[in-house]
């Protein structure tokens, strides 16, 4: 456990006693349903990038559904490590969990989980360790009404492209690059979309067309997005 504090404690600048508490904690008893121990943690921490704890209680999973907390945390970190808490009667609140965060995660990623028997659920029996996080998975894709409906007209297509794409990319700048959920955004004019620096909401880029929206014209916007990436990694490796 030892290791285990001093990476903690290495990577953290504030707040570091709590993020030992928070963190150790994850750590179960081998004889869990569903052990989690610290080596798990400790690679997780060791994976190049920022950090972020987040606690939940099971009754914010509606709340997730609607505001996608969660989920765009998931889009910026190449490991997510959740710690579960069983009173005996939690079943289906971590199942829907488990199933909606493995859903979302990327083959790209590490996402694991650990269930641990306890007597009474602690306030917040839901801990997750998100790890990995780069400046060049921390963006986010805003998308007219067109592109979205264009998108989740043929989405098993979409899905699939937009894989071939990260992977390529991925070769091509050395790091792995994590999904970016587009968001809709009802005030973008027809074939407009907006790169966005989730951290500080500076615009990267925007796109636009004058021809409709369509799977050939969706690919003029990905070869801008491939560049401005390059830039960005290029960037980000000389600081």
């Amino acid at each position: 456990m030892q290791a285990l504090i001093e990476k903690i404690k290495e990577l953290s600048s504030e707040n570091v006693q709590e993020a030992i508490e928070s963190i150790t904690s994850m750590v179960t008893p081998k004889d869990a349903p569903i052990p989690l121990n610290q080596n798990d943690l400790l690679r997780a921490l060791s994976i190049h990038g920022e950090y972020l704890v987040l606690k939940l209680h099971f009754n914010d999973f509606e709340d997730e559904l609607e505001f996608e907390k969660i989920k765009y945390k998931i889009s910026q970190s190449l490991s997510v490590i959740v710690s579960y808490e069983d009173d005996g009667a939690s079943f289906s609140n971590i199942e829907q969990f488990v199933h909606y965060i493995s859903d979302l995660a990327d083959p790209k990623q590490n996402a694991t989980f650990g269930i641990k028997k306890v007597h009474t659920l602690s306030e917040y029996p839901i801990t997750i360790l998100f790890s990995g996080i780069l400046p060049i998975n921390q963006l986010c894709m805003h998308i007219s009404q067109d592109i979205y409906d264009l998108i989740h007209s043929d989405e098993v297509y979409f899905q699939t492209r937009f894989r071939e794409f990260r992977d390529t990319l991925s070769l091509e700048i050395g790091t792995p690059i994590l999904p970016v959920f587009p968001k809709l955004d009802t005030s973008l004019k027809p074939t407009q979309a907006m790169l966005i620096d989730s951290v500080n909401g500076d615009v990267i880029s925007r796109f636009e067309t004058l021809e409709s929206m369509n799977k050939v014209s969706v690919e003029t916007y990905l070869v801008k997005l491939f560049y401005i990436y390059i830039c960005l990694a290029r960037k980000n490796s000389s600081h």
